[in-house]
């Protein structure tokens, strides 16, 4: 459980006074903020971005009373329709370091061999709440159209590492319990481990490592309590 408990803390310190508002630290969005500026060829330059509609506007930073604020007495302002090759800031690259948390499904479990019972593949209902550290790249490219006419779009991936918990249902029967029953019914577990995403553009998709503890008296014969398995995950918002 105490990966569990790690999570509960994590989640609440995120949520804390003076951390990202809930309801921006799950949204992937390209939106205002702090970020770094990457050049090819170049180190990363930290500026602060301010996104309103199809404009960009561009603030340096400066140090002030042991803070880090934007310069607004120094800004550059950009129309994304702008953004075209041989442009300042077209193929270069914003990037964002954030908390996350999200709501995901683990859609597939693979389980070693256990006890001389073959290798197994779940699909089973589940949900597990996650929480980690996450980096978006963004970066404006353009079409070229068949009539030289240029359309102007963001690029976007990112990559998230963290902790999960969750509730989720596994088939118990004599099986996976050694002929210790002969029940069979789905039981419910109690589901943690660590786990890694990519985003490419709205899909987020990741490997997770994890661990399920039976929340029944069966938890003591059931094979793979407490054994670990290889999960596909995906994040909700996807659907």
């Amino acid at each position: 459980m105490r990966i569990a408990k790690l999570l509960i803390m994590i989640i609440i310190f995120l949520m804390a006074d003076g951390c990202v508002p809930f309801d921006k630290i799950y949204s992937h969005e390209f939106n205002s903020g702090f970020f770094k500026l990457k050049t090819p060829g170049s180190r990363p330059e930290k500026i602060y971005l301010s996104v309103k509609e199809d404009s960009l506007i561009v603030y340096p930073l400066r140090n002030k009373d042991m803070s880090v604020l934007p310069d607004t007495s120094t800004i550059q302002t950009f129309n994304i329709s702008s953004f075209k090759p041989g442009s300042y800031y077209y193929n270069r690259t914003f990037i964002k370091t954030s908390a996350d948390i999200d709501l995901s499904t683990v859609l597939l479990k693979y389980r070693p061999t256990v006890a001389n019972v073959q290798p197994q593949l779940s699909a089973n209902l589940n949900g597990i709440l996650y929480a980690g550290f996450r980096k978006d790249f963004f970066r404006v490219k353009s079409h070229i159209s068949p009539l030289n006419e240029i359309s102007p779009f963001l690029r976007h991936t990112g990559f998230d590492l963290g902790l999960f918990a969750g509730i989720g249902i596994t088939p118990i029967n004599p099986t996976v319990t050694m002929d210790r029953t002969i029940q069979e019914y789905d039981g419910i577990v109690f589901q943690k481990g660590i786990s890694a995403f990519v985003t490419f553009e709205d899909m987020s998709i990741g490997l997770a490592i994890g661990f399920d503890n039976l929340l029944d008296n069966n938890k003591n014969i059931w094979i793979y309590n407490q054994k670990p398995w290889i999960g596909l995950v995906i994040g909700i918002a996807n659907f």
